[in-house]
């Protein structure tokens, strides 16, 4: 069997791959200079090339090093290429469903390196709304898509995780590990994860967890303006999530734990 015809190569773009390549292989971050050395190229072309590549999530540089690594959209490419192919495409209907139904904004998110990470997203139809993007990152205690899946994970995943400070985003963020671990153990039996000015000041959201064979894999989310989140809207969107990430649990064949909501 031959190999792809090479007369079909587009040079830039072959370089943008190698770029990649190099990125991935070093273990560390790299300057412009050193990555232009990797792929045999002039500085200013790998510069031009890491330009586009930034702006489309690709790569992320260090404000203060000037150096680059591999970026946070270059994730929701290869959780689809691997495992992820089910749950993303299992997950889309449920969040189009959400949507509809409670009029904001619908997340499915998953632990990636110690971040949430926004694997799909779709948005609320109201002109105000709360909207991340996909490939996105945020703090894991800060966020109800982070605290649902923080609250089904194994014993020691959870201290790892807590062995470190916790990060203040806004004057709401939960920084003391006892108070987390008393909300995590709520969570645990209502199977419901709330954040209310936690990550974004003015913004409320509701979270469940999803599970597949192997445990918690990911969480689903409602998000929206605090001034239309009310505890009421709250309290019926709880029910709505629970709801949809039960049955995507299910279709993963994942087991859904016994929770005081749904009993």
């Amino acid at each position: 069997m031959t190999g792809p015809d090479r007369s079909y190569e587009i040079a830039v773009l072959a370089r943008a791959f190698d770029l990649l390549d190099a990125l991935a292989g070093a273990g560390e971050p790299l300057g412009a200079t050193e990555l232009a050395r990797e792929i045999g190229s002039t500085k200013s072309a790998t510069f031009r090339i890491l330009v586009n590549l930034e702006r489309r999530g690709y790569v992320r540089k260090d404000p203060v090093s000037a150096r680059y690594r591999l970026g946070p959209a270059l994730v929701s490419l290869g959780y689809q290429a691997s495992n992820g192919i089910d749950l993303l495409s299992l997950a889309h209907p449920h969040l189009e469903q959400l949507s509809v139904r409670i009029q904001e904004t619908a997340n499915l998110g998953a632990i990636r390196d110690g971040e949430i990470v926004y694997l799909d997203i779709v948005e609320s139809p109201r002109s105000l709304r709360m909207a991340a993007r996909i490939g996105a990152r945020d703090l894991i205690h800060s966020t109800a898509l982070g605290k649902a899946i923080l609250a089904f994970l194994p014993p020691e995943d959870l201290d790892r995780y807590l062995a470190a400070p916790l990060t203040r985003r806004t004057g709401q963020t939960i920084t003391d590990d006892e108070r987390l671990r008393a909300e995590l153990a709520d969570i645990r039996r209502t199977g419901v994860a709330r954040e209310s000015g936690e990550n974004e000041p003015d913004a409320r959201c509701i979270g469940a967890p999803v599970f597949d064979r192997h445990g918690v894999c990911a969480a689903l989310s409602i998000s929206g303006p605090a001034s239309r989140m009310s505890d009421a809207s709250l309290d019926h969107a709880s029910r709505v999530i629970l709801t949809e990430a039960a049955l995507l649990t299910t279709e993963l064949g994942g087991k859904w734990p016994v929770v005081d909501t749904l009993a």
